[in-house]
């Protein structure tokens, strides 16, 4: 719990020099550059966001923890996806609406918008909820919450691919978090085989009293 604290303290407040890329020649280089020119974010907005943020990743970890006993409950892993994405998929069309109402925005075309949604709606939508609840069902919500720093440097690791800009403070912050998912995996490890080996002794000792 120390090291995944100190990563993302690392990660909040320390940036460090920018470290050179694999791929020199980005794909989004020039839509990052455009985008970075015409946005300015104030302060209210950063404050916002950082809100935001905050009571998004606690509804997260509210539903992480709401899986174990519902799947009790209800053990359809896939039927539980897809009442989740049908839901998601009505709130966000309201939300949508709500935010852009020129409805010339909403059309796709053949670009990098339509390649995110469909990554966005297949994968981090569909197959990703579904790979969590199996996790939750196997091995419990604080097991699937310790993981997720791993797409923290999967993250890093795309981001260089891709030709991003990645900070030494973003790297250091990722290997420290992991080293703490590191950490968990082994305590938790340890004490499954402390429990089995006391399982094993209990009858031998009934035997012998």
């Amino acid at each position: 719990m120390v090291f995944c604290v100190a990563g993302v303290t690392i990660l909040a407040f320390y940036q460090g020099p920018e470290l050179k890329s694999l791929n020199h020649r980005s794909p989004f280089h020039q839509i990052s550059n455009s985008h970075a020119r015409v946005t300015a974010h104030s302060k209210c907005t950063w404050i916002l966001g950082i809100f935001l943020m905050t009571v998004g990743t606690s509804f997260w970890a509210l539903w992480t923890v709401l899986q174990g006993p519902m799947l009790e409950a209800y053990p359809s892993k896939l039927l539980n996806t897809t009442l989740q994405m049908i839901f998601a998929t009505v709130q966000s069309f309201f939300i949508a609406l709500a935010v852009e109402r020129d409805f010339s925005r909403w059309k796709l075309g053949l670009d990098i918008g339509l390649i995110a949604v469909l990554y966005s709606g297949i994968l981090v939508s569909g197959i990703s909820y579904y790979m969590q609840v199996w996790v939750i069902d196997k091995s419990g919500p604080v097991f699937l919450a310790m993981t997720m720093p791993i797409t923290l440097l999967v993250t890093i690791i795309l981001t260089s691919l891709l030709g991003e800009a990645v900070t030494l403070g973003s790297i250091l912050g990722g290997v420290i978090m992991v080293g703490g998912l590191y950490c968990v995996l082994w305590a938790k490890r340890t004490e499954k085989l402390d429990v089995s080996k006391q399982q094993v002794a209990a009858p031998v000792q009934a035997t012998q009293v």
